[in-house]
């Protein structure tokens, strides 16, 4: 238990550096806390902020018990390349450290370079969130080359037209899928809703295209996802599973999202889909293939967990726990995302089994090399092992990135370029997402006042899930701002009760206490909050731009995104708003609010959200602070 308001705090920095993780529109890399640097063009990735980037270079292993420690010509390897969450980033992200990583043309030197030493016997998958929430290069090209790029990772056993076909576990033998990538669906796939997913994955132009590609002729990878079907037919909209020979050996591929997907997406990108119990859908399509002999099974999954080091090792937390504890054990491998986080280990699932779960960060700075060794008679695994290894752009294979994929993004850049160099600001210093221990960003601060600039309204709330980069110092472009705003949100201004706006801050704690914080950015709005309170309770004080206490009756106008407006990341009180209106863009309202300031640009945070019992307690109280805090 903690014992003191100075151990709180420490445990809540802690917490807040991985909040960030578990954010509305699916996770986002934690900003670095020590340096600030931010990408151009592209996410930053900053898993120093809880120490495990770059990942540990050991081999997770297991074996079972009656294996033999010498393995007998009855065995045979399989290799799995998985990746996650790239989001399209077809251009490298800055990473911690400064060292070069990622960047598609290198992440597929490396997953060709591993392919090669085991051809024949390689699969590679993804775990989802592909294309989404991506830099403008992908965003601007309707998120085609997103799956272009997995094209060109396919073999001569991947065509197109085959992305959404339905396998049958009972006729595997005479209809077996060979292609050697496979994916499933993140929450992000359903960024244009379930029309534009299935444009994307079986081909045509979409309505502002053509882009790269006429006719886009779509996937030619397939995809599997177990629990998410159509409420008007009561059909799932992806096949639950796929039975892919490697090797010889048939294994089965199950795919799975996130149950919560319809909570962190807008209410119309998820219309008339139903998302099912994620373990229950896994079990089913497990007993389906396990009746049919195929007892390779892999599972990946857009969801994850959040590693941190302790002095007894690596203590794993977040909602894919809870999936594992109800998992058939039959199950052998784990491929997950979501986190944006380092995951390489053995975990329990139900009645004794363990599984090896891996996650390989984001945007294809790293990948999972794991190794299956299988008993070619009973097809069952005998030992598994993986690592988690980065592309480091100036080693290895990435210092040959492969060309197809680079002459790929120098087309979607050429594409975008005149739309995206335009420059509407100067930033004197990087203006971060790094969070104080009340969780109030620089950037966060820039982006609510830039939003109720725009629309006049007493105060602003900004989900910080929804700030994707930082913005380094120097020039800021259109791109940029595309690259910190990539949804394309409206903001909708709404009038709110005290009440209901107190409603709504306290939403940011869910009911659940193993769930993170969603601790909102603010302007017009300060407020003090105390973490020992039980949910429903945590904000102890709540005051306007000019330090007067939020009246309970009175009313309010009051700016949010339109994900916002809509119930997304749990904040079901903004529903209850009056009197809406719909305004500009998110980028648009940024862009307006930089070039009016003028001049090279400093934000720093202003204590605009505190915790209880430190100095900032105080910003609610007026005159009335004792002398020490004034």
């Amino acid at each position: 238990m903690v014992q003191t308001m100075a151990q709180m705090i420490v445990l809540l920095a802690s917490l807040m550096l991985c909040a960030v993780l578990h954010q509305a529109r699916g996770a986002q890399p934690p900003a670095d806390a020590r340096a600030g640097t931010a990408a151009r063009g592209g996410g930053q990735l900053g898993p120093a902020a809880t120490g495990d980037w770059p990942p540990p270079a050991a081999r997770v292993s297991w074996s079972a018990s009656s294996a033999s420690p010498v393995w007998s010509a009855r065995t045979i390897e399989l290799q799995i390349l998985a990746f996650n969450d790239f989001h399209g980033h077809l251009e490298p992200p800055v990473t911690t450290g400064g060292r070069p990583a990622g960047g598609a043309a290198v992440l597929a030197a490396y997953l060709e370079a591993a392919e090669r030493e085991h051809p024949g016997r390689t699969l590679i998958v993804h775990a989802g969130d592909q294309l989404g929430a991506s830099p403008p290069l992908t965003r601007l090209n309707g998120n085609e080359p997103a799956v272009q790029f997995l094209d060109l990772l396919a073999d001569e056993d991947c065509p197109y037209g085959a992305a959404t076909h339905f396998y049958s576990a009972a006729t595997w033998r005479e209809r077996p899928d060979r292609c050697n990538v496979i994916g499933t669906l993140g929450n992000h796939e359903f960024d244009g809703g379930a029309g534009e997913l299935m444009r994307l994955l079986e081909g045509g132009n979409a309505a502002s295209g053509p882009f790269l590609e006429n006719p886009y002729r779509g996937s030619r990878v397939p995809y599997v996802c177990a629990n998410v079907r159509d409420r008007r037919t009561g059909r799932l909209i992806l096949p639950p599973y796929a039975v892919v020979v490697v090797g010889g050996v048939p294994v089965g591929i199950i795919g799975a999202v996130l149950r919560d997907t319809p909570t962190i997406a807008p209410a119309w990108q998820t219309a008339n889909l139903e998302f099912l119990d994620e373990a229950e859908s896994i079990n089913r399509a497990v007993a389906e293939l396990a009746a049919h002999g195929i007892h390779t099974l892999i599972l990946t999954i857009h969801q994850g967990l959040v590693g941190t080091q302790t002095p007894s090792g690596w203590d794993w937390q977040g909602p894919l726990r809870s999936i594992l504890a109800r998992l058939d054990p039959r199950v052998d491998l784990v491929i997950s995302g979501h986190t944006h986080h380092y995951t390489n280990a053995l975990l329990p699932e139900r009645d004794g089994g363990v599984a090896l779960v891996t996650q390989a960060y984001a945007f294809g700075v790293a990948y999972a090399d794991i190794d299956l060794r299988i008993d070619r008679q009973t097809d069952r695994v005998l030992a598994k092992s993986a690592r988690i290894v980065p592309t480091w752009a100036d080693a290895g294979p990435g210092l040959h990135p492969d060309a197809r994929v680079a002459a790929l993004t120098q087309a979607a850049a050429r594409s975008v370029a005149p739309r995206i160099a335009r420059v509407v600001a100067e930033a004197a210093s990087p203006i971060t997402r790094g969070m104080t221990p009340a969780g109030e960003s620089a950037l966060g601060d820039l982006v609510a006042d830039a939003q109720r600039a725009a629309t006049r309204a007493d105060i602003a709330l900004m989900n910080p899930g929804g700030l994707r980069t930082d913005l380094a110092a120097g020039p800021v472009t259109w791109g940029e701002l595309l690259t910190l705003h990539p949804f394309g949100n409206r903001l909708i201004t709404m009038t709110l009760t005290g009440a209901q706006l107190h409603a709504v801050l306290e939403e940011q704690w869910p009911a659940d206490p193993s769930a993170l914080p969603r601790v909102l950015k603010t302007s017009g709005l300060y407020y003090v909050w105390d973490p020992r309170r039980p949910a429903g309770s945590h904000v102890v004080a709540a005051c306007d731009v000019h330090h007067r206490s939020i009246d309970m009756a009175a009313e309010y106008r009051v700016t949010v995104s339109d994900f916002l407006a809509g119930g997304g990341d749990g904040f079901l009180a903004l529903e209850a708003g009056r009197s809406k209106l719909t305004g500009p863009l998110d980028a648009d309202a940024l862009a307006q609010y930089l070039a009016r300031r003028g001049g090279p640009i400093e934000v720093h945070t202003d204590g605009r959200i505190a915790l209880a019992g430190t100095a900032g307690a105080w910003i609610c109280a007026g005159s009335n602070r004792p002398a020490a805090f004034r």
